[in-house]
């Protein structure tokens, strides 16, 4: 039976040097009021000293504290950011750990960024008594051994790999090592009595059993923080998460700001949590503008009864698109958070999903897109290099991770990297009119680049896989070829050689049937798809 416990209790079953898992996924699901007391414990005590903080995608928002502009953030991960706290972290992403990131980036934390679909596997690998998960996930890019080996600053590589290079019947794998947790922390809705838990209310079904299991079976301690204590035999047996004998300790959270929905959701949203699906609620239509542009370029690829995975940012307009179109009939999205269908929400709601068809755990969904469940992904590109290579995870010589960049971009079939030509401040002016683009002030920052600063997505790896992989600006439109990137359509206004070649750091390839974009893309008008 698990035992109900307060907060300051419950911290103290985090040693120095302990091995902590915590659950979340950016927005949703973290065990805030776990987080809060471990940092005020470190305060007060300064201990526990020199953790390893595990995640697979990490707990966090991006808004920043006043007192540390540009350095600090409020919430999930952030709020461990005290140093000597935390000596190293070992998870999919930074994007919402930004404290952590910066920690990461200044080498005052070791930083091991495999990707999400990896650590998540590895949760199951450690609870099965593995040593590790053998995938081809990570080939090519900054996870492979031959390249960083997830190690991304130099106190990680003098800590040692993660990572190794296999060979299995001829063909190339990836081993990532197991570990083993020493506590986790993790987030139901409602507990009773005895200690089970319900995960009723949460936006997404994360990796709450996973790791509560591999956590248990290593020998540690689970700790899990709920809303409410409710009597024994009120939760349905079918929304027991986790059953009483693999938890140890139960928190209540006594600040309701501690455990929303999301932390952009200060009220219960059901639809989120597949409980209701709400009438109206449509995707908004979109204003013409470049970024539409680029998302009806994309929303021309597509086609009935395909699953689709929309990445954040640019990708995310798509919706929009179809919506506006009226062609998303037979279509479904599927986000790796887990949900197929419905709505994908966007910023701080990302990756939570209104009105889905059905719920996934985020485990299940990274291992259906790793045997190539996806028809199409559109994901976003912050760099891309002659080879075809696409960075993400890596700017200013800061490295945040792939997420399930790497997991989503390497499985599919079709892939479509979207993006603005260029970039940089002052903002590019550019005018959408009648008869395509007008460049007035270009990008001080080029995209288009001889060689990114880190390989996210392996271009020479999708060539031998046999994807069909696509590139796609306001301006242009590449696709990789074996010989690296070929031009094959441009915006109609723009000059080839000032506009576009003009505005890349190599040559690439330009189709003998090069033509231009469609006229609709730029109207007003819907386009009729």
């Amino acid at each position: 039976m698990a035992k109900i416990v307060s907060l300051e209790e419950a911290v103290r079953h985090v040693k120095d040097d302990a091995l902590l898992v915590v659950g979340g996924f950016g927005s949703y699901g973290s065990p805030e009021e776990l987080l809060e007391g471990l940092a005020a414990r470190y305060e007060n005590d300064r201990s526990p000293k020199n953790i390893t903080a595990v995640c697979g995608i990490t707990p966090g928002d991006k808004l920043e504290i006043q007192d540390e502009p540009g350095r600090g953030y409020n919430l999930g991960l952030n709020r461990l950011r005290a140093k000597g706290l935390i000596s190293t972290v070992r998870c999919g992403n930074l994007t919402d750990a930004r404290a952590i990131a910066y920690a990461v980036g200044d080498n005052e934390i070791a930083g091991y960024l495999p990707p999400m679909g990896v650590m998540v596997n590895l949760f199951r690998a450690i609870a099965g008594g593995r040593p590790g998960l053998i995938t081809k996930v990570g080939l090519g890019t900054f996870c492979d051994p031959r390249n960083e080996g997830c190690a991304v600053n130099d106190s990680a590589r003098k800590q040692g790999p993660i990572v190794k290079l296999m060979d299995i019947d001829g063909e190339e794998y990836l081993f990532y090592s197991a570990f083993k947790p020493d506590v986790c922390f993790l987030r139901g809705t409602y507990a009773d009595e005895d200690g089970n838990i319900s995960m009723v209310h949460e936006g997404l079904h994360g990796t709450e059993l996973e790791i509560a299991i591999a956590t248990r079976n290593s020998g540690g301690i689970v700790i899990v923080q709920v809303q409410d204590i409710v009597k024994c035999g009120s939760i349905p047996t079918r929304e027991i998460r986790l059953h009483e004998k693999f938890v140890d300790y139960i928190v209540k959270a006594e600040n309701p700001d501690n455990h929303r929905q999301c932390y952009v959701t200060p009220k219960l949203r059901p639809e989120l949590t597949g409980a209701v699906k709400l009438a109206g609620g449509g995707v908004k239509r979109l204003p013409l503008s470049l970024r539409k542009v680029v998302a009806r370029r994309a929303a021309m690829e597509l086609k009935p009864d395909l699953i689709i995975n929309f990445g954040s940012g640019m990708p995310s307009g798509i919706g929009s698109v179809v919506a506006e179109e009226g062609i998303g009939q037979g279509m479904t999205a599927s986000v790796e958070s887990g949900p197929m269908g419905g709505q994908v929400q966007e910023g701080m709601a990302f990756p939570g999903v209104a009105n889905a068809d059905a719920i996934f755990t985020q485990t299940d969904t990274l291992d259906m897109y790793d045997g190539g469940l996806l028809d199409i992904a559109f994901l976003g590109a912050a760099e891309i290099d002659e080879k075809g290579n696409v960075n993400v995870s890596k700017f200013a010589g800061r490295c945040i991770g792939a997420g399930g960049f790497i997991d989503i971009s390497q499985n599919t079939k079709r892939v479509y990297f979207m993006g603005n030509f260029t970039a940089g401040k002052p903002k590019p002016e550019i005018e959408i009119t009648d008869d395509g683009l007008k460049i007035v002030n270009d990008g001080s920052e080029m995209k288009y680049v001889k060689k990114v600063q880190q390989v996210t997505f392996s271009g020479e790896y999708a060539v031998k896989s046999g994807q069909e992989v696509t590139y796609i600006s306001e301006r242009a439109v590449f696709k990789l070829t074996p010989d690296g990137l070929m031009l094959a359509e441009i915006a109609p206004g723009v000059d080839l050689q000032k506009d576009i070649l003009g505005k890349m750091e190599f040559e690439p390839l330009v189709s003998p049937d090069l033509r231009l974009m469609d006229a609709r893309l730029f109207s007003e008008d819907p386009m009729k798809l």
